[in-house]
């Protein structure tokens, strides 16, 4: 049976229609409907033609772009919309995708690129990026621990590997700029890190961001923090924004692992996220600092119910006890991580615990705590308080 060919209605703003016209297939895999440069137009014909897909190509007249978006999702929300852009200033990213675009491409692409960049926002469909209430798109998870050493990323990087058996696409992100230890988790080779994505220039978009990451043997994606510390000014928020919400786009779950403390660019992560693990760990200094911690979100207006809250170090004896951790935190952890001698052995091999030890009990906990987020495992306690894991059992939900 022949393949119906894709029939797309173009909005062109501020582009030479020519331009466009000469950039699209000239097969018959491919039809266009019509050509129209304002904003009624373009709803009107999205509402009356029988077409599967609107082309938006823009440069220049960015918001006026953004408004086309906007009215046809608004009006047509299942119409996937592709973004054609020449330039993508600082912000445009986030705002196309929140506006509704399914994806964005650089302009001009042979219309090899073309045709392929459409069938793929035909397959995906319709998805704006999530707000930080995750009430569309993909998980972001952002890992915090206003305490530095209370195993942030060891956190990020087995609640990663964990999402990733469970079948999903993951990409961590080493938000750490100065000092991020992300790739030395994972034992990952940092060739090229974030740091590049910046120095790189032109727009962004999928292809590009994937260009920039290193790949790891369990599915996961990382990008990595700069190699050095002087590098990580260069990293703006803009361009994290614009890493987000491209992310969110085309990845199950997003994993940020941050540094220590509230700064601009962990503030703007909180805001971009879905989801907030704080993580703590069994001594006075960290218990004080992450009960500060959970009292900023709250200042915040963060969500309560979307922060879990992980115990490292959780039956190491210090002299307090599981007790006094809810007495000063106001709350029972969701996750109890065990002690276990394996897991700095597993760090300095550079790899994971939930790999190098999969039926330990620190493996278990993290594995709990990425079922906690996929609803796929179980997360109850044992006598002694350790978390443990069952996959495929209705999730019990935070405890009292």
């Amino acid at each position: 049976m022949e393949q119906r060919s894709i029939r797309a209605l173009v909005s062109v703003s501020g582009v030479a229609a020519l331009d466009v016209q000469q950039s699209l297939p000239r097969d018959p895999s491919f039809q266009l409907i019509g050509l129209v440069d304002d904003v009624d137009s373009t709803v009107r014909g999205v509402q009356s033609s029988d077409c599967d897909i609107l082309l938006v190509a823009c440069t220049g007249e960015i918001d006026r772009a953004l408004q086309v978006i906007d009215h046809v999702h608004s009006a047509v929300p299942t119409m996937p919309i592709l973004v054609l852009a020449q330039s993508s200033p600082s912000g445009f990213l986030r705002r196309a995708f929140e506006s509704g675009a399914s994806d964005v491409v650089t302009f001009p692409q042979t219309q090899d690129q073309l045709r392929f960049a459409m069938t793929k926002a035909l397959a995906r469909g319709t998805q704006a990026i999530a707000d930080k209430r995750g009430e569309h798109g993909s998980s972001m998870i952002c890992v915090l621990g206003p305490k530095g050493g209370t195993g942030k990323t060891l956190t990020s990087c087995n609640l990663a590997v964990s999402l990733a058996e469970f079948g999903n696409s993951v990409l961590i992100i080493d938000l750490d700029l100065q000092f991020g230890d992300v790739a030395l988790c994972l034992g990952t080779s940092p060739e090229l890190t974030i740091y590049d994505l910046a120095l790189s220039g032109g727009s962004l978009d999928l292809d590009k961001l994937q260009a920039y990451v290193a790949k790891h043997p369990s599915g996961v994606e990382a990008l990595l923090a700069p190699n050095r510390p002087d590098q990580a000014s260069v990293i703006t928020i803009d361009l994290l924004r614009d890493v987000y919400a491209i992310a969110r786009a085309h990845y199950d779950y997003i994993v940020v692992d941050t540094p220590p403390g509230f700064t601009a660019e962990v503030i703007a992560t909180i805001d971009s996220s879905s989801d907030l693990v704080m993580v703590g760990m069994l001594d006075s200094l960290s218990l004080k600092n992450t009960k500060l911690g959970l009292e900023t979100l709250e200042l915040m207006d963060y969500d309560r119910d979307k922060i879990r809250l992980v115990l490292n170090r959780a039956h190491s004896r210090v002299g307090i006890s599981q007790s006094d951790v809810v007495a000063v935190l106001g709350q029972t952890p969701d996750i109890f991580v065990p002690s276990d001698r394996e897991i700095p052995r597993a760090v300095n091999e550079g790899v994971p615990i939930v790999t190098a030890r999969p039926q330990s009990e620190s493996a278990e906990a993290f594995r709990a705590l990425a079922g906690m987020f996929t609803g796929t495992v179980a997360v109850s306690t044992t006598d002694n308080g350790n978390a443990t894991a069952g996959p495929k059992r209705k999730l019990f939900g935070r405890k009292a």
